[in-house]
């Protein structure tokens, strides 16, 4: 078992004592996963839980026709796996964004651990229900708002509301590329490409093919409202 101190990602994990842990989840272990790489892919049987405890992790599902769509982009403490839904095998395929630390542990482990400790099972709850009110924001911003106001809520969502900042922006680059923007935000790429050209002949962000950087939050914060 690794110390508290590796856990500081996750509030949930690192407020549980390290006695506890060791008790209930003897099998977990804190994954470094390189940039790109697949903690696991589609289809693969995997009874594991994760979390994420520093960098970001993308989830993309592969359709029959073998078109990818990224549908969601976590950050440290979001849980993931397919394991929670009961799902025989991976719905989806899960990635690094750079470099990844990730805690991993067998999903009945988690479970004793949650029926030992009632007050991180509500804890755990309210992040999931954090994560489906998300979704339900965006599924209402593809009904009801313009593409470049979605855009500007998803930087905001994953910068951690804006939080921190570097001397570029954001406390950290956002590892998207164009169409995994395109696909959070339910556009076409050459539609979120047109506007990140505007941004950046604008001064707001700067861009390449691996990430996006905000200069000028406060031009984003403008775009949320408008």
């Amino acid at each position: 078992m690794n110390k508290p101190s590796d856990l500081k990602g996750c509030q949930l994990l690192a407020g549980i004592p390290r006695e506890d842990l060791v008790r209930d989840c003897p099998s977990a272990r804190i994954l470094t996963i390189r940039h790109r790489g697949t903690i696991y892919r589609q289809a693969e049987p995997n009874r594991a839980v994760f979390c994420v405890l520093d960098g970001k992790v993308t989830l993309s599902r592969l359709s029959h026709e073998g078109v990818t769509i990224t549908t969601a982009a976590l950050g440290a403490g979001e849980f993931f796996g397919h394991a929670l839904s009961g799902a025989p095998e991976a719905e989806d395929t899960a990635t690094a964004k750079g470099v990844v630390s990730v805690w991993r542990v067998p999903i009945a482990e988690f479970q004793r651990l949650l029926l030992h400790h009632p007050v991180v099972s509500w804890e755990f709850i309210s992040i999931l229900a954090w994560r489906q009110r998300q979704m339900e924001l965006r599924l209402e911003g593809f009904a009801f708002k313009r593409t470049e106001a979605r855009l500007a809520e998803t930087f905001r969502e994953l910068s951690g509301g804006f939080a921190t900042r570097c001397e570029h922006g954001f406390g950290q680059h956002l590892r998207l590329t164009q169409q995994e923007l395109a696909d959070l935000v339910g556009a076409t790429r050459p539609v979120v490409s047109t506007i990140l050209n505007r941004l950046r002949a604008k001064g707001v962000l700067g861009y390449n093919r691996e990430y996006v950087c905000v200069r000028r939050i406060e031009d984003i914060e403008q775009m949320i409202d408008s």
